[in-house]
């Protein structure tokens, strides 16, 4: 059987995608990352509606971007996807962003396999048998560790859960967050090097975050509380 585990999808930049500083926007980085996903398991036959009906939903708990540069405006990016493996529970894949020859960008993105109804994880091996994901061991220094954000930092201000903000889940889309932290980033940090998002607990329509960050040796640490306690933390290194 060919291998499904690779996919790859052109796009061009467009001017609402770009941002005040005449590059494109984090969270429009981040929805070019989910919908190059998306058209890459509907191309193995795999929609969401089907496998949401098959009992199995993939939820996002990290994106880690590194970039030697951002797009611009009208730029032609091809995106080429992978799915590499697994570690635990956590499915690995990469994105990555090229302008023709040149690598621009890579996302890592890291999800679990849940159950639609309950959303309790599930092994790996509920997905294996679509052949896009296979029983491949990522290395221990090729995983993203578990972001810690350790010791309180000041707040920064509240940013309440819309309706526009929802996803297809009934809870905050990912993307969002992208917005999240670029406003309430130091403006030199918005433009970093790497900049990881860690979705912790999902928010939902009237949920207020709480917005915590400050400095830390190398890097920008921002993280977000709801009610129930922390629900995304974020890193950005210039």
């Amino acid at each position: 059987m060919e291998s499904l585990e690779r996919f790859e999808r052109t796009t061009k930049i467009q001017s609402p995608q770009i941002g005040g500083d005449s590059r494109v926007k984090l969270s429009d980085l981040l929805k070019m990352e989910q919908e190059t996903a998306e058209e890459h398991m509907t191309a193995a036959g795999l929609p969401y509606e089907r496998l949401y009906a098959d009992g199995t939903v993939l939820l996002i708990t990290d994106n880690q971007l590194e970039a030697s540069r951002y797009p611009v405006h009208g730029e032609q990016i091809r995106i080429v996807t992978e799915a590499i493996g697994s570690a635990g529970v956590h499915l690995y894949r990469d994105f990555l962003f090229l302008c023709g020859e040149e690598q621009i960008l890579r996302i890592r993105q890291v999800s679990v396999c849940v159950d639609s109804r309950t959303h309790h994880p599930l092994r790996p091996d509920a997905l294996y048998q679509y052949h896009i994901f296979h029983h491949k061991n990522v290395p221990p220094e090729e995983r993203v560790p578990k972001l810690r954000v350790a010791g309180e930092q000041p707040m920064l201000g509240e940013r309440p859960v819309r309706f526009s903000d929802l996803d297809m889940n009934h809870h905050l889309n990912n993307t969002i967050y992208g917005d999240i932290v670029e406003d309430f980033l130091p403006e030199k940090y918005r433009r970093g090097h790497k900049i990881r998002i860690s979705y912790i607990a999902e928010n939902h329509l009237g949920d207020m975050l709480k917005i915590y960050g400050g400095y830390r040796e190398k890097d920008f640490v921002l993280y977000g509380e709801n009610q129930t306690g922390l629900s995304f933390a974020a890193t950005a290194e210039l």
